[in-house]
């Protein structure tokens, strides 16, 4: 276990209490493929689960694995809000995955991105395989990167073409104290643009400001479809919308 992974989980910390309100995941169109014929899925890493709502109506039992408590905490709470019925939560780090017999395994909202910082890609995707048992469905839901990105900002969280050190207010919510939060951002590449670190900051009237950061790998397509395939998954379909590339997989019969 990277100690940087358990700094990041650590970040989280002071965020589980708004992350609900702060989140605005965009829902993948593939989604409602794979959740078309399908009984059971999980997603992981969940924060404050990402897509309960999709899953609630396609009335899908719900497994939600994170490695922080707290961002777990959110997301059952979240989940009896929008009606899923059938809920299961696990702490764990991606290291650390049990097995999955979920039909479907979801990783959300550019969380690729945050673990192959943390982790080299092709581990990634092994440890998920590892995990799940032949046949398991994989959506994997990434930052596009390229040059197409620079005309669809991807997810409203990070944007290619914005200069590096350059603040940008890019969301304003409630958090559960009702006072009113505006979240600024600055992003800053590698010199080989693999990378970037997104700083956070939240600032609150009458209140001292408050910052945090993410780090992202940013991967090209032919990587990512490179490190599948080197891991034993099968790509089956591909989306590509609002900044995020989509791709639906299929576990192999080896692990």
């Amino acid at each position: 276990m990277s100690a940087r992974a358990y700094d990041v989980v650590e970040s989280y910390r002071a965020r589980a209490a708004w992350a609900c309100a702060e989140s605005r995941p965009t829902t993948p169109h593939l989604l409602f493929r794979a959740l078309g014929d399908i009984t059971t899925v999980v997603e992981f890493p969940a924060g404050p689960g990402h897509f309960l709502t999709a899953y609630a109506r396609a009335g899908v039992r719900v497994r939600l694995i994170d490695a922080s408590r707290p961002m777990l905490t959110a997301a059952t709470h979240h989940a009896r809000d929008v009606g899923v019925v059938e809920l299961a939560i696990g702490c764990h780090f991606l290291e650390h995955l049990p097995d999955l017999a979920e039909e479907l395994v979801v990783v959300p909202n550019a969380a690729l991105n945050q673990l192959a910082a943390q982790t080299p890609l092709t581990d990634v995707l092994a440890h998920l395989r590892e995990a799940v048992r032949p046949g398991t469905r994989l959506l994997l839901q990434y930052l596009q990167v390229g040059p197409t990105s620079h005309s669809e900002p991807g997810g409203r969280f990070y944007d290619p073409a914005l200069p590096d050190g350059h603040t940008s207010t890019d969301h304003t919510f409630t958090d559960p104290h009702n006072r009113r939060v505006r979240r600024h951002h600055r992003q800053y590449h590698t010199a080989d643009r693999s990378q970037v670190r997104i700083e956070f900051t939240y600032t609150t009237p009458g209140h001292q400001e408050r910052t945090t950061h993410v780090h992202l790998a940013l991967p090209d397509m032919a990587e990512v479809e490179s490190a599948l395939t080197a891991t034993g998954w099968t790509r089956s379909h591909t989306h590509t919308h609002a900044g995020f590339r989509e791709i639906l997989a299929n576990a192999g019969d080896s692990r």
